[in-house]
Parts: structure tokens; sequence; C-alpha cells
């Protein structure tokens, strides 16, 4: 087995970095295209969020691999001006794996959303072919791992969501009172209605017209066309973004033009979606997925920590025995 990984995340990386490292899904398709043309490579996962961008890659045994030059050269990024940014893990790769997938290397600590996206890295990398057995098991197990970590570990009375802590920073303005537009009606979008219903406030999605009738919104949303949200956002208080453009939704320009202007801006995406100039407006309050997600680590995630690592051990322990048979098939 020859497995090295690499990347950048909030640890290293501002989010004007993050974003150069981001991937839409026919990035991602071109990517796998080209990095699996050296035969040297037998299979490759990439992870984009928005806390990270990461690479891993499954190599023939012997071979050198420089697994953040390929990460730049998928992500069409200079290698040279971002070095410097780069975290190549001191740590195993399953158990950093795991214990990301469980959300403790999360900016807010326990986080959920990130191993719904560790799955779905893996399997749009197998849509692609672009997975080996390594990798499979590796990030099948991992998954397997960190469920099982969640669902052992008392995380309660913690924060643990990107959209709770948007919640709470709208709630200190807005105090549970007023209306909000929630601008992209994928995960983050939903999540993010549902969180702010459940804290009282009316809140109305965009939907563009060819989705109308096929997705499935939170029930007691209200909704609005995507190309007329400018001549809506006038009757809201707040407007929050999360979606996968890789344009703005929401540009300097025409938002200037609004009389009536929402207060606070909620970007979620990374890349951004709202265009950063827009918090230079007096009066505007504008924030990002940088300013939302800090978080401080208590006291208390130590100990969990040793409950933690004990489960990561197990799987860590039943990956290194599959390492082991298979390799041995293969002599």
């Amino acid at each position: 087995m020859n497995i090295v990984m690499a990347g950048i995340d909030y640890r290293t990386a501002g989010i004007e970095i993050r974003e150069k490292f981001s991937f839409t899904k026919k990035k991602l398709e071109a990517a796998y295209a080209r990095i699996l043309k050296n035969k040297s490579i037998s299979g490759c996962i990439i992870l984009s969020t928005c806390n990270r961008t990461e690479i891993y890659l499954s190599c023939t045994r012997g071979y050198r691999c420089n697994a953040f030059s390929v990460l730049c050269s998928a992500a069409e990024a200079c290698e040279q001006e971002n070095r410097k940014y780069a975290r190549i893990e001191s740590e195993d790769i399953f158990s950093y794996l795991c214990k990301l997938s469980c959300g403790i290397k999360s900016q807010i600590w326990g986080e959920d959303q990130i191993i719904s996206q560790v799955k779905d890295a893996l399997s749009f990398a197998r849509g692609c072919n672009a997975t080996d057995a390594y990798l499979e098991v590796l990030f099948r197990l991992a998954v397997t791992g960190a469920k099982k970590i969640k669902t052992t570990v008392k995380f309660s009375g913690e924060n643990y969501g990107v959209c709770d802590n948007a919640t709470k920073l709208i709630d200190s303005s807005l105090r549970r009172s007023g209306k909000i537009l929630v601008i992209g009606n994928g995960e983050i979008g939903k999540l993010m209605a549902l969180s702010l219903m459940k804290s009282g406030y009316d809140v109305t999605m965009t939907l563009r017209s060819y989705k109308k009738g096929k997705a499935i919104l939170p029930e007691g949303v209200k909704t609005v066309d995507y190309a007329k949200r400018y001549g809506v956002m006038e009757r809201f208080d707040c407007v929050v973004s999360g979606t996968l453009s890789p344009h703005f939704t929401i540009e300097k320009e025409p938002f200037a033009q609004l009389l009536h202007k929402p207060k606070i801006l909620v970007d979620l995406a990374v890349p951004r979606d709202i265009e950063k100039r827009i918090g230079e407006i007096q009066g505007i309050s504008l924030f990002d997925i940088d300013m939302i997600g800090k978080d401080i680590i208590l006291e208390s995630h130590a100990g969990k920590q040793e409950e933690i690592d004990l489960i990561v051990k197990k799987y860590k322990d039943d990956f290194e025995k599959w390492i082991s048979y298979k390799e041995k098939m293969v002599i």
C-alpha cells in the first residue's frame, strides 16, 4: 500500500486561498481524468468542502508522489505561490480521515455535515472510475468508524453546525423576529432554512424555474424565483446564501441600488456567493464562513478525545488487517 495525501484547510489558508482550490463537479471529472493518466497512480479521491480541499492518492509501491503538486495542478493553482498553505498530515492517514469524518477536525468541533461530504466524495470519485480497492476500503472504514464515534461519544450541549452558528449570529441582531431570504435550495440551504424556522423566522428560499415541482423543500418555507431575487430582496431583513455556483449570487451594483437593503448578509459558500465589496456599504454587515465557523476548543473535548481515539484504533486495526490479507493474496 502506498497512500499519500495533501491539502489546505481553514488552519493553513483563509477563504481567499480556499476559493482557488474549490471544485465543481465538472472540474472534478476533468481532474480525475488527467490525474489517472499517470499509470503510477491507481486511485484518487478529492474532498472539497468549505473548510478544506484535500487529495488522497493510491500509488504503486515505491512511487514517490508529491500529492500537493498533483492537487495544485488539478485546481489550476500555482504550487510555488501556495506551498506555504500546504498541509501534509503527520498523523497516520486512516486516523486522520476517521477523525475528520466525525467532525472534530472542523472549525465547529463535532459538526455533522462533514461525514456526508466524505461519503459523497467517495461516491463521486467511484462514479468517475477514479478509486481503487485501497481508497475504497480506507474511506468506507473511516466513515464507519466516524459513525460509531457519532453514536457513542456524547456531544450533547454543544453547537456542531455552521447553520446553527449562523442562526445564533442572526439572532443577536434580529432577536428571532424578521423575514429571511435563503438563496440556494441544496443541502446547506435546506439546513439553514430549517435552523432559521426553528428560531421562529419567516423564511423564503429561492428556486430556479427549471426546478419548480422537483425540489424537496422544508415544510412551511416560502419560495421565490431565483431570477427575481433582487426584485424581492427589499422585503427581507437578512439574506443567507449557500450555493455551489461559480458566480456571485449577490453583486454589489444591483444590491447598492436597493432602496431598502437587508442589513445582514451571511455567505456560507466557498467560493463565495456574495461579492466582498458589499461589506463596504455603510450599515451592512457581511459575514463569511470563516467568521461564522470560528469555535473555541473546550476543555471537555480533551476527555472525549480519549473515547474517540479508542474507537479510531479499532477501525484502524481492521483496516490494517485488510491490507495485510490483500497484500498476502497479491504475493
